[in-house]
């Protein structure tokens, strides 16, 4: 492997783009959903089929009532007063902590959304994206939004909330998403992922990207990483250290010139961890 090794400049293999273009791209993408990380995906769940809630952001994150019609379908209600229907897919990655993911359709510029759900405690966490950044109008622009789940007959918390955590700092794994493709995630700071594709498609890139985490729970944990510098990518991972099963969504424009907002899974195994934490005094 070493001798193989390559690193990852994904900024190299891409090619600029104007906003104009990114938004024709993506209105035009009818199989956005379609990835090809499904092999280990976690099973669709319906259990939020027939639900109402409002999901209350804090501070201008905004209070957004969702109606789920079936296992695929919902309507958001935005701040307008507008309901907007849209196609989404669910996971239940532990009991009661779900991953919700959707697109907003028609929206300028195009807007993704990834939502945990907490329905034991009331609390969501939304990752929301859009393409551009007045840098690049292929990158994306990400909010991570804290808040509670407001629905009849369960009480939200007054302070408690997802947070920023520390916990994977020094620790790595590798995933296997499906059966010609394995890679390993290096926690090596607070603020960075570092990663290298250890068989399949792209084997022996390794690259490193800023990340932020999240503690939803004691065995659940949420990441996301920026591909920047006109990648124009972004990987969320929502990932089970019980069961060691992951399920997460994949957003932007990839290698290919394809626009895309699909979910994906992996299994997992500990590659073990160094005491860094600690040592992080920023």
């Amino acid at each position: 492997m070493k001798n193989l090794l390559r690193a990852y400049r994904s900024g190299m293999l891409t090619k600029p783009m104007t906003p104009e273009e990114v938004e024709e791209l993506a209105a035009k993408s009818e199989d956005y959903t379609t990835g090809g990380l499904v092999g280990r995906r976690p099973a669709f769940t319906d259990r939020l089929a027939g639900m109402e809630m409002t999901l209350k952001y804090d501070g201008d994150g905004g209070n957004y009532p969702h109606v789920f019609r079936d296992s695929h379908s919902l309507e958001w209600t935005d701040e307008d007063g507008q309901v907007h229907p849209e196609y989404y897919e669910a996971f239940e990655i532990d009991k009661d902590i779900l991953m919700v993911a959707y697109l907003r359709k028609n929206s300028c510029p195009t807007t993704s959304c990834t939502i945990v759900l907490d329905l034991k405690m009331n609390l969501t966490t939304m990752i929301r994206s859009t393409m551009g950044t007045p840098a690049y109008a292929r990158d994306i622009t990400q909010h991570v939004l804290h808040g509670v789940i407001l629905r009849e007959g369960a009480p939200a918390p007054y302070v408690l909330r997802h947070h920023v955590t520390r916990d994977l700092v020094g620790r790595s794994f590798g995933w296997s998403y499906r059966d010609d493709m394995t890679s390993q995630h290096i926690f090596g700071s607070p603020y960075g992922i570092s990663w290298v594709i250890l068989s399949g498609p792209g084997a022996g890139l390794l690259g490193s990207a800023p990340c932020k985490y999240f503690r939803i729970t004691k065995d659940v944990y949420l990441y996301t990483w920026l591909e920047t510098m006109g990648s124009g990518q972004q990987g969320v991972v929502l990932v089970n250290l019980k069961t060691m099963h992951d399920c997460g969504t994949f957003y932007g424009i990839n290698h290919d010139q394809r626009f895309e907002f699909y979910t994906y899974g992996a299994r997992g195994y500990d590659l073990g961890a160094y005491n860094t934490r600690e040592k992080f005094i920023w």
